[in-house]
């Protein structure tokens, strides 16, 4: 399944989007509003009307990438 990076800028549409995404599917959290979900969460996210910008696609692995590539980052920050 392809897993697809998105930002969705605004407050409340991450809100809605993330209340309804979580209850179906694996959703991601990364910093800066960022998030990975499965490819089929962007048409759930069409229908709720949540603008989003798609980032990259990649399988699983790219997600569980971003995930290392992110706690690398905040380790070193430390």
């Amino acid at each position: 399944m392809q897993m697809v990076k998105i930002h969705i800028p605004e407050r409340s549409d991450r809100a809605k989007a993330l209340e309804t995404l979580t209850l179906r599917g694996r959703v991601i959290c990364l910093p800066d509003n960022i998030f990975i979900v499965p490819e089929p969460a962007l048409e759930v996210l069409q229908s709720l009307r949540v603008p989003s910008k798609e980032l990259e696609r990649g399988g699983f692995d790219f997600a569980e990438k971003a995930l290392r590539d992110y706690s690398c980052t905040v380790n070193l920050a430390d």
